[in-house]
């Protein structure tokens, strides 16, 4: 995978850099954190959010694509009375001087490079998840971080989730006993994906930069905004684009890193014969020292798991008890009786975006809820789980090295080819 220096990666052109002297803030960095929203379809949510905390503002909004960007800039321009630049190329916010950080929320395959890039010009980053579309591009993002003293928050936001906290913290003082098993479930009923022939691509869409790193190739609804999330290429499936969720929380929980081993069985059910590559339907299985991590998946359910609350949960076994997690709460049991429980709320109230803009004004990096680090290694786990499922094998693993050591075939999975143009950046 050759690497490129930022420099060349963003040919930054000298009118651009005279445009940055300008600014548009009206206001000091030390008092509101500028930032720049990358992407329009997590992106809005994102917007409204950054827009609306005390301590930041949405300067600027980057798409591909112009009508979703414009549908961006008008939200934040409702909501703040304030309409926000409009720059297409994201890589040309990276260096205006009056942008302070970036929020990554595009398709997977950008997610580290745009985070590296950021790193590199001295931007702080929150980036969606999963932090990666492979290891090496996700450790190499973690090096950037560290490197130029960047924060970089990940979006795990259930990890602000105050009631998690306690959860974990019923399991450390011996609720449930010792825990032998973690189980993380991602069950939702997913649509089906038709095969649709290409096409001419739309006017004004910048769809060489949308693809990036990727193949070259022409232009496919199936491969564009949504869909992209069911392709190898760009996506990860609904391990790394939903179950990257309950996969964090169950390592968070325990204080997990990269596992001993990991094997897989997988399939398409609901979405057989359609154009989805990725599978709905998944068990994998992570082999720790004196645990094991299981991850289940269905998407092909319009109904919750028996017993369950939401479709997405966490259930901890221990040799005394079980402790059943999600959204809504959480529910302990001894044996078959009723322990400790809690019932929250399920809506975001903005806590993890409010810790990032924090750490951003302290530089205290100790103190994200959700660090690049731990973003790693939890999309880590979706990339073993992918891997194994890929290649129809138990993959043995080294977590000093990021790689696998009984199988070439599977290592060369670890990373990916890179488009001219679009290489990873130098760290």
């Amino acid at each position: 995978m050759k690497k490129v220096s930022r420099r060349s990666f963003i040919g930054t052109s000298s009118a651009l850099i005279g445009a940055a002297s300008m600014g548009i803030a009206g206001e000091s960095p030390n008092e509101k954190v500028n930032v720049a929203v990358l992407g329009g379809g997590r992106g809005r949510n994102l917007a409204s959010h950054f827009s609306s905390l005390p301590h930041s503002q949405v300067i600027a909004v980057c798409d591909p694509d112009p009508g979703r960007a414009n549908r961006l800039s008008s939200d934040v321009e409702r909501r703040t009375k304030r309409r926000p630049l409009d720059i297409s190329d994201f890589r040309k916010v990276l260096d205006r001087k009056d942008v302070d950080a970036i929020v990554v929320a595009t398709p997977d395959h950008w997610h580290a490079p745009a985070t590296i890039l950021g790193c590199l010009a001295g931007k702080d980053v929150y980036v969606e998840k999963p932090a990666s579309h492979n290891i090496v591009e996700g450790r190499l993002a973690v090096k950037a971080a560290r490197k130029y003293k960047r924060i970089v928050q990940h979006g795990t936001q259930l990890r602000s989730r105050p009631h998690y906290r306690e959860a974990w913290k019923l399991i450390k003082d011996g609720a449930i006993g010792k825990v032998m098993m973690v189980k993380a479930i991602n069950n939702q009923r997913r649509g089906r994906m038709e095969h649709r022939p290409d096409e001419e691509t739309p006017k004004g869409v910048n769809y060489d930069l949308w693809l990036g790193p990727a193949k070259n190739r022409k232009f496919n609804r199936n491969h564009f905004h949504y869909g992209w999330h069911w392709l190898w290429e760009y996506g990860t499936g609904d391990l790394g684009n939903d179950g990257v969720h309950q996969v964090d929380l169950g390592r968070w929980a325990l204080g997990l890193g990269a596992p001993k081993a990991v094997s897989c069985s997988g399939a398409k059910l609901g979405s057989k014969g359609d154009a989805q590559e990725t599978p709905d339907t998944m068990n994998i299985t992570w082999e720790y020292d004196d645990l094991l991590y299981v991850f289940e998946q269905r998407d092909f359910t319009p109904y919750r798991m028996q017993g369950h609350r939401f479709d997405n949960d966490n259930i901890f076994f221990g040799d005394q008890g079980y402790l059943m997690i999600d959204r809504l709460g959480y529910r302990v049991f001894r044996g078959n009786k009723p322990g400790p429980s809690a019932n929250v709320g399920a809506a975001d109230d903005g806590a993890h975006y409010r810790n990032f803009i924090d750490c951003v004004k302290s530089r205290k990096q100790d103190e994200l809820v959700a660090e690049i680090e731990d973003g790693h290694i939890s999309a880590l786990l979706c990339h073993l789980g992918n891997i194994s499922y890929r290649t129809g094998k138990r993959l043995e693993f080294d977590a000093k090295t990021e790689t696998f050591t009984n199988d070439k075939e599977a290592n060369q999975l670890l990373g990916r080819e890179y488009r001219k143009g679009y290489e990873l950046p130098e760290v």
